[in-house]
């Protein structure tokens, strides 16, 4: 729906707000998105965490998807949801200018790093955790 003052945006998603269900639980309704593959960057695991930061590597690739068009209040609701360690950047990615979320990787509260985080780990062992507790 467009309507004077909603302004759309897209947001580059590499975790958790890659599942479509945790997207739905958030803003209330189901996003299109469009799967990219992003070239020197993947996602990073946080120890005792289900959800990654994302980290430049040159050698790496990972998949993400382009959630949008967001409204306003949707985009908000995310920048919200990603708090304290991480900052936002606009990226020209796939056609359109998109919010990433980037972590503060000398944040002294955040958990060390672990490896590689897995979509498909998550969401086989912890999709419905994340899904009960938003819900709650």
């Amino acid at each position: 729906m467009q309507g004077e003052g909603i302004r759309h945006r897209w947001v580059v998603a590499y975790g958790t707000l890659r599942a479509p269900e945790v997207v739905e639980a958030l803003l209330g309704r189901v996003v299109p998105t469009r799967s990219l593959r992003l070239d020197g960057w993947y996602p990073a695991a946080l120890a005792g965490l289900d959800f990654p930061v994302l980290v430049a590597d040159a050698g790496s690739s990972c998949t993400v998807e382009l959630l949008g068009p967001l409204q306003d209040g949707e985009h908000d609701l995310i920048v919200e949801w990603e708090g304290a360690w991480y900052s936002s950047a606009v990226w020209e990615l796939g056609g359109v200018r998109a919010t990433v979320f980037l972590p503060d990787l000398d944040h002294p509260d955040l958990p060390e790093r672990t490896g590689r985080w897995s979509y498909d780990l998550f969401r086989e062992r912890d999709l419905p955790h994340r899904l009960a507790w938003m819900w709650d």
